[in-house]
């Protein structure tokens, strides 16, 4: 459990700083980062809240939830994703932040995902590869490829972790995929993720005798009859069994959830942040829904033309300040974990300006979750002539080349303003059996 004299509303090295600390403990700032945010708050409408502290109802809830954070109960959590105002908002993600900095560190992972197929067996209604889509040009990279890409990409910058991704391709030779597993760690000596979902035992444990660290397979939702409505083709306790089999395996786990799907209400989000702390995930991810045209949901959402059934519950408003919150508690619940600041809420971030009242100064909204509980920056090095056919949903940025260079660039320049580093190493979890728990935190 984390230390108990660790208490929210302390904040030094916070680079959200002064936006939303109790008066009395009215600091001066130290750094530019702080600064600048501290001059937003003076600035910004959306952020004053004169004459009033932190709710201390709210304070104590923060709290607890570092101090007994296994007692929590779903009511706990749907009163944290529900705070009172812009300063209660502020200080989780301060809280979320400090926290951050005093398990993992205070340095940002950088890790390239590069996406190998987009051919899917299952027919989820939000996915954009799902198998009812037809308007996607499919693909396969070639093992070769794969190795080639990480190599040019490794000539770029050291990635501690590569990321291989695709969608659930029983055509894909499991064969070929060892291989390129075993190439890759050869050849960059980095760890590999693989993001494949739902497969055999036996595959899982194929892939991890070629080598194969972690891997990452979001349950999605923890509410077995919405996952049912929304994946039709396989089922919640599948899933879970997938998770429980990669478990026993070895594999450092990364799993989470889609917020904003339709049919998900508060309550729902609550268990399903509770099932993320108690199954003690390596790492957890909260992305934000965004609707692909060519999909059912995605029609839904422009025509209003979905079953009753899945219209009944409102949806979570997936702006980026609710996304960057439910990130935050997460952080709370399972403080070693590491967690991305993920590529769709840079892509909502683009379309939603609310964020922006509380860090004008930020470019991306990936930067604001980095300070609110983040450590995990992912950049896409998939080869130009495959990305747009990866399209699990719309607006992803493309890269290739020197734009990828570029990518990396401008990821370090937004890391550096933020007054972190870029973590040199591989990113395993701290956790015993592959790190050192709280101690001697250089990561």
């Amino acid at each position: 459990m984390t230390n108990r004299s660790f208490r929210p509303c302390l904040g030094l090295s916070d680079p959200l700083m002064n936006l939303g600390k109790c008066r009395e403990n009215s600091l001066e700032s130290h750094s530019g980062t702080a600064q600048n945010v501290a001059e937003a708050r003076n600035e910004t409408s959306g952020v004053q809240d004169k004459g009033r502290c932190i709710d201390p109802e709210y304070f104590a809830l923060l709290e607890r939830a570092i101090t007994h954070r296994k007692d929590l109960t779903p009511a706990e959590v749907m009163e944290l994703l529900t705070p009172p105002g812009p300063i209660e908002e502020i200080q989780l993600w301060q809280t979320a932040h400090q926290l951050r900095a005093a398990t993992l560190g205070e340095c940002v992972h950088l890790r390239a995902i590069i996406e190998f197929s987009n051919y899917c067996r299952q027919d989820c209604l939000y996915c954009g590869l799902r198998r009812s889509n037809s308007k996607v040009a499919r693909y396969r990279m070639r093992p070769e490829e794969m190795v080639e890409t990480t190599i040019k990409t490794h000539k770029l910058h050291s990635f501690g972790t590569y990321v291989l991704q695709s969608g659930e391709d029983p055509g894909y030779p499991l064969a070929e995929l060892e291989h390129a597993v075993k190439q890759i760690k050869e050849a960059t000596g980095a760890a590999v993720t693989l993001s494949t979902g739902e497969m055999t035992p036996e595959a899982y444990r194929a892939l991890r005798a070629a080598g194969a660290d972690r891997f990452l397979l979001k349950f999605e939702t923890s509410d077995t009859e919405l996952f049912q409505k929304l994946k039709p083709t396989t089922t919640l306790a599948h899933r879970l069994g997938c998770l429980a089999s990669l478990r026993q395996l070895g594999y450092q786990i990364g799993s989470g959830i889609i917020l904003g799907l339709t049919g998900q209400d508060l309550s729902i989000v609550a268990k399903d942040l509770l099932l993320c702390r108690d199954e003690g995930y390596e790492m957890v991810s909260i992305g934000p829904f965004i609707p692909h045209p060519d999909t059912p949901l995605g029609q839904y959402q422009m025509e209003s033309g979905l079953s009753e059934s899945l219209a009944s519950n409102p949806a979570i408003d997936t702006n980026v300040r609710s996304t960057i919150t439910t990130m935050a508690i997460a952080r709370l619940l399972v403080p070693h974990a590491h967690m991305p600041a993920t590529t769709a809420l840079g892509v909502v971030g683009k379309h939603d300006e609310s964020w922006k009242t509380i860090t004008p100064f930020l470019r991306d909204a990936r930067s604001l979750a980095l300070a609110a509980g983040a450590n995990v920056l992912m950049l896409d090095v998939t080869p130009a002539r495959y990305k747009e056919s990866y399209s699990i949903y719309p607006g992803k940025p493309q890269a290739d080349g020197d734009i990828i260079g570029n990518s990396i660039e401008q990821a370090k320049e937004d890391i550096y303003a933020l007054g972190m580093a870029v973590c040199p190493d591989r990113g395993d979890s701290p956790k015993p059996p592959w790190g050192r728990g709280n101690t001697h935190v250089k990561r």
